[in-house]
């Protein structure tokens, strides 16, 4: 299906530039753009964990970064957690969201490389108050994650610049959270990967509160 061929173009950098994204998503309640958008439709059935395709954006998502990333700094590559009574766990294995299996591709195009780790350093620790979806402001969307995720691996990002991968970013109050309990947990750096933001009149504008991201503008 040409869904899987899909190449893309220079990713866009919002968020203060601290994030990448690497298309536009149409919601399925805009479903005449949502059908005739290969994007949109490649990013759902990434969702659903469809092999080839996850394996195509880690591809593209790799290609970016290997003119990203500096040789003398080390890296380890994570993802944002699925919700956990979410339903993307319903291809390949059932111990593994769409993020983790995500993060994993594109590692696997870049760790000959030699300074990157990949590792699931991130936990849900309680339930959100709501569904992000059905939060009706970005203030909302930020309050709804605070205190939501944890660290559980604090040893393995010290002093380390890490790549946080997500689906689809919206207003990017999750990201910006998981980043801000990341550099919290002592990491040197976050730069944040989504495979697509959502079509809204604003793209989301969270900055980072300190540190950059060594190697690129996109600090």
């Amino acid at each position: 299906m040409k869904t899987i061929g899909l190449t893309g173009d220079e990713p866009e950098r919002i968020c203060s530039g601290w994030i990448y994204t690497f298309g536009l998503y149409h919601p399925r309640w805009k479903i005449e753009k949502h059908l005739n958008s290969d994007w949109s439709q490649a990013v759902i059935l990434a969702k659903r964990k469809s092999e080839g395709v996850i394996e195509g954006f880690g591809r593209i998502i790799a290609r970016h970064l290997e003119t990203t990333l500096l040789d003398d700094v080390e890296y380890v590559i994570t993802h944002v957690p699925a919700e956990e009574d979410h339903e993307l766990y319903l291809f390949m294995d059932f111990k593994r969201c769409a993020t983790e299996v995500l993060a994993s591709s594109i590692y696997s195009h870049l760790k000959e490389r030699g300074n990157i780790l990949l590792a699931s350093v991130l936990a849900q620790i309680k339930a959100k108050p709501r569904k992000q979806h059905q939060c009706t402001s970005d203030a909302e969307r930020a309050e709804n994650v605070k205190g939501v995720y944890a660290v559980t691996q604090s040893g393995l990002i010290s002093e380390k610049c890490v790549i946080l991968v997500d689906d689809v970013l919206t207003s990017g109050a999750t990201m910006r959270e998981c980043a801000d309990v990341i550099k919290a947990a002592g990491a040197r750096s976050v730069m944040g990967i989504a495979l697509a933001r959502t079509e809204r009149a604003k793209a989301p504008s969270f900055a980072m509160s300190d540190g950059g991201w060594p190697g690129g503008d996109a600090a």
